[in-house]
Formats: C-alpha cells, sequence, structure tokens
C-alpha cells in the first residue's frame, strides 16, 4: 500500500512539475504546462521545419495573410550568414519559454548548434523566437520577419 501511495505521489509531483514549468520537461502526450507548452511545441516544429528544409511549412507560423510573403531562407542568410542550403541543423534546445503579463505575447529562446557544410566548421546560435496572439482564445503567431529584418526609421521621428 505504501508502495502504491509513494508511486502515486511521485507520479503527481513530476506531472506537476511539468505543467508548471510550461510543458519544459516530457508529458506523455498529456495537455500540461498551458500556454508555454503550446509556445515551446510551435518553436519546436518551427525548428525542425527549417532542419528539413520545409520553408512554406516554416512560414506558416506566421499569420495566414504575411504567411505568403515571408522569406524563410532569406532570412535565415541574415541570421547565418551563408545560404540555408548550406547549413545542416545538427541539433537544437529549447533555452527558456516566457509570456508577458498579458499573456498575449511569448518568447522562446532555442540554441541551435549547426554545421557549415561548406567548410564543415560547427557553431551555436541563439535565436529568439517571438509569438504573439490577439486575445487568449486566438492563435499563436510567429513574428520571425520582425525580429530578423533590420528596422527602418519612422520618418516622424528624430533619429
Amino acid at each position: 500500500m505504501r508502495l502504491v501511495l509513494g508511486l502515486i505521489i511521485i507520479v503527481t509531483a513530476y506531472l506537476g512539475a511539468v505543467h508548471l514549468s510550461g510543458g519544459a520537461f516530457y508529458s506523455f502526450g498529456l495537455p500540461l504546462g498551458g500556454e508555454r507548452a503550446q509556445l515551446r511545441q510551435l518553436a519546436s516544429a518551427f525548428i525542425e521545419d527549417i532542419q528539413f528544409k520545409d520553408f512554406d511549412k516554416a512560414a506558416s507560423y506566421h499569420e495566414p495573410d504575411v504567411a505568403a510573403q515571408v522569406d524563410i531562407p532569406y532570412l535565415l542568410q541574415r541570421l547565418f550568414l551563408q545560404k540555408p542550403e548550406t547549413l545542416d541543423i545538427m541539433r537544437y534546445e529549447l533555452v527558456r519559454c516566457e509570456l508577458d503579463s498579458s499573456k498575449l505575447r511569448g518568447r522562446v529562446k532555442v540554441n541551435i548548434k549547426v554545421k557549415n557544410l561548406l567548410n564543415g566548421k560547427i557553431r551555436k546560435q541563439d535565436v529568439m523566437l517571438f509569438f504573439y496572439r490577439k486575445d487568449a482564445q486566438s492563435p499563436w503567431y510567429m513574428r520571425l520577419e520582425d525580429s530578423l529584418r533590420r528596422p527602418e526609421a519612422d520618418q516622424n521621428k528624430k533619429h
């Protein structure tokens, strides 16, 4: 009886930790972790799409009306300073996931290990992926485009 009770306590504590961590630990397919788990899943799927060079799918994490205009290969080339087809994403790790106080904006820090296929050099690159939604019932969308392009100065403000 003690063994069963001890096992129940351990499993409950683990699942509680999964939920409180925002899905940072393995959840056995259970919907635990709330919004942060959703963002972790989106970020992981996005990096996997890039890893397998499915740039159309990677662009689909943006809002539908802008997804067709997002140039993922161009953005990757700006980030890694080489063409995406010469990159081999060997491994990635979701380091941190945060939500703002409104729970409408989030960001996921990803550490990516890439190999340059031209010279064989391996490097690590940290990438911050930004997400937003209109309200708590709306889906999350990525803002990769905004975070990797150079900002244009507002002509109505001082430079």
